[in-house]
């Protein structure tokens, strides 16, 4: 399994705003570079983690669990840049 940082931070993005053009005006990438970054997490997961049902698109319970991990593994990185920084200032 391989998942990148960008692709969670993409995911994460799409799950608080079930909106891919919104992300990626955000992001500053186009709506088909957001589709390819949540395609590829689905892809390593072998898992969907939206539906889409008409123009809107949904969490599916993978997705909803999959976020709880993206947020995780997000404050974990800013914790260990936090401290790092810290630690070079010793």
């Amino acid at each position: 399994m391989h998942i990148t940082i960008r692709q969670l931070q993409v995911f994460e993005s799409v799950a608080r705003y079930l909106n891919y053009t919104r992300v990626a005006e955000e992001l500053h990438l186009t709506q088909p570079a957001v589709s390819m970054q949540v395609r590829q997490l689905e892809q390593s997961v072998e898992m969907p983690l939206f539906e889409q049902i008409g123009r809107k698109i949904y969490r599916t319970k993978a997705g909803e669990i999959m976020l709880g991990y993206a947020l995780t593994i997000q404050e974990r990185l800013a914790l260990a840049k936090r401290d790092n920084g810290r630690a070079q200032g010793d």
